[in-house]
């Protein structure tokens, strides 16, 4: 069965570089490559124009979006399909995800400011809450590569899940699975006898699980324990180890709030140098 990537193009220049790292995905995964591009409802003065008119002049970006990606595709002997759509940008992106039922949603993922980040980043946060799939956050400039695949684990069912996936990525490219666990204890709880020990002690049992589980699916690992914050653990490992695909699992609906406040999500999305994998998918783990 062939499989299908959705990747959500727009005006930026982020958007753009992640589409040409969505056709380099499709083709290693021999999969089909639907592009989308929303416009977003007109919300303006609707005396001066009706809605019909206004979602049309609105549309010409978006539109010359799709058209120049179906170009560039075309101009590296690819084919794909395009579907535009007018309305809430990230429920439209969802939408076209269930209907094509595609296995990656991948979204452009420019650098921002804290305020950018608050501001601009709603669609992502919405499109990772609701997605049906996994979905791939592509940093402007990174490429899509799988030589060493890191995935932050705490023992949850949502990191489970995702160290399930990110182990069979690394079945399925050859790569390199790294797994790290973080303890990130108060300096006023650490300084009580026995709280870091006991900290160790959970961390070094997250780590065991994580290892039972790559024995199970014969992937061999690499698993390190760090006292940090888990945003500043995961992204300090990476760039240490240069790491090429950093993947993570979200605990699905209701978690948007979150998001925003201090997500270890959209902080390492918005922070990474490499691809974020979101992983929403279930999995076999527990």
């Amino acid at each position: 069965m062939v499989q299908t990537i959705l990747a959500a193009v727009d005006v930026s220049r982020a958007s753009h570089l992640a589409f040409k790292q969505a056709l380099v995905l499709a083709s290693s995964m021999r999969a089909e490559l639907v592009t989308v591009a929303v416009t977003p409802r007109y919300e303006g003065n609707m005396n001066r124009l009706t809605l019909k008119d206004a979602d049309t002049k609105m549309s010409v970006p978006f539109l010359k979006c799709l058209e120049d990606a179906a170009d560039y595709a075309a101009s590296l002997g690819l084919k794909i399909s395009t579907v535009h759509r007018v309305g809430q940008p990230s429920e439209e992106i969802v939408r076209v995800a269930e209907e094509v039922n595609a296995k990656y949603v991948l979204l452009g993922s420019p650098h921002r400011s804290q305020v950018e980040r608050v501001l601009l980043g709603r669609t992502i946060a919405k499109v990772i809450e609701e997605s049906p799939c996994d979905v791939l956050l592509i940093p402007e400039s990174a490429e899509i590569r799988f030589g060493k695949i890191l995935v932050g684990v705490n023992g949850s069912k949502a990191s489970m899940r995702a160290a399930e996936r990110a182990m069979e990525v690394s079945r399925e490219y050859g790569g390199q699975l790294h797994g790290v666990t973080t303890i990130d204890v108060p300096v006023e709880r650490s300084l009580r006898y026995g709280v870091m020990n006991e900290a160790w002690q959970k961390g070094l049992a997250v780590l065991e699980k994580f290892t039972h589980l790559a024995e199970e699916m014969e992937v061999p690992v690499v698993t390190a324990l760090r006292e940090d914050h888990p945003k500043q653990a995961l992204l300090a490992y990476a760039a240490e180890k240069d790491i090429h695909l950093i993947v993570l699992g979200s605990h699905g609906h209701n978690w948007v709030n979150e998001f925003f406040v201090d997500s270890v999500i959209e902080r390492v999305a918005s922070n990474a140098s490499c691809p974020v994998l979101v992983v929403n998918g279930p999995a076999q783990a527990d």
